[in-house]
């Protein structure tokens, strides 16, 4: 029953948007953790270890339960192997190259860099994948999405192009290839193995590598935990735990750009959530970039034929 509501076509929406939903959410509350857990700007062995704590906690929690539902938990060879490489690709890689990039440039721009995983997604289905053919339609959504992210991240006055670097930006970009890539992977794993499976499995997996990827650069200060920060880092698995679930099987089971598309919703309900939580100014081009994405989201997904 509740693969089959996922698999309805006019539901598909608004899982999506629940999936964005969550993840714009967890924007401000990694930013509110860092703050209760004592996690310094430049600790980027802190940050990844507390990426890797959340994956590996929200990944044992998505195992528990497939195994409650009695799905088959059995993984041969060659499902393992791509496993693997579903978990380093999709988690361990793609936040690794995230948290290390973000230390060396403005986060507007790495926003604006990593939010090109998701068009680029759209672009590699759309050659690989024969249920999912580009056209004009998915083109202007792929610009009004990428022009509603543009929007709230650029200021007039702002000298943005500025100390362009590979450890930064190219960083940031390798992060947004993997997240396309994983979008791919995803895709083809869930032809081999239950998608909730291999999505508790990869993100475990991805999240001890995490952990031990942050030992390895090592922390500068020690971690302060209270009952706030436990607070946070349980709110920040669940998100993980639930969006991924949902997302992984929503890309499984339906056109990838008409559920990667609402990936453009994030970076714009992260701020707006920031303002609400952390008292950051909000501004009017919040509400333009909002609406610019929503037309991006409607234009890809309105039924019909392509404008060409």
């Amino acid at each position: 029953m509740r693969i089959m509501i996922l698999k309805s076509e006019r539901l598909q929406p608004l899982f999506a948007a629940f999936c964005a939903f969550g993840w714009s959410l967890a924007y401000p509350l990694i930013k509110l953790g860092y703050s209760e857990i004592n996690i310094g700007a430049n600790d980027t062995g802190s940050k990844i270890m507390f990426a890797g704590i959340r994956f590996f906690v929200a990944g044992l929690l998505v195992t528990l339960v497939s195994a409650l539902q009695k799905k088959d938990m059995k993984v041969c060879r060659s499902e393992g192997m791509t496993l693997l490489v579903f978990a380093l690709v999709n988690t361990a890689l793609h936040y690794l190259f995230s948290y290390i990039g973000l230390s060396y440039i403005p986060s507007s721009r790495s926003t604006i860099l990593d939010s090109m995983g998701g068009f680029l997604l759209i672009i590699l289905s759309s050659i690989l994948f024969k249920d999912d053919v580009f056209n004009s339609r998915k083109i202007i959504g792929c610009i009004l999405g990428f022009l509603g992210v543009v929007i709230i991240n650029i200021a007039p006055a702002d000298a943005f192009f500025t100390n362009i670097s590979f450890k930064g930006d190219g960083m940031i970009f390798l992060n947004a290839c993997c997240a396309a890539a994983g979008g791919i992977i995803t895709k083809l794993i869930s032809k081999k193995m239950d998608m909730m499976v291999a999505t508790g499995y990869s993100m475990s997996i991805g999240g001890m590598m995490l952990i031990l990827a942050g030992k390895l650069i090592r922390i500068k200060s020690p971690w302060n935990i209270s009952v706030k920060g436990i607070w946070i880092i349980v709110l920040l698995i669940l998100i993980s735990a639930v969006c991924f679930s949902i997302y992984n099987m929503l890309l499984a089971y339906h056109p990838i750009s008409k559920v990667a598309i609402y990936n453009a919703l994030i970076p714009i309900l992260g701020v707006m959530f920031s303002s609400i939580l952390l008292k950051e100014p909000f501004m009017w081009q919040y509400v333009l970039a909002g609406g610019i994405v929503a037309l991006g989201i409607y234009e890809i997904n309105k039924s019909g034929k392509s404008l060409s």
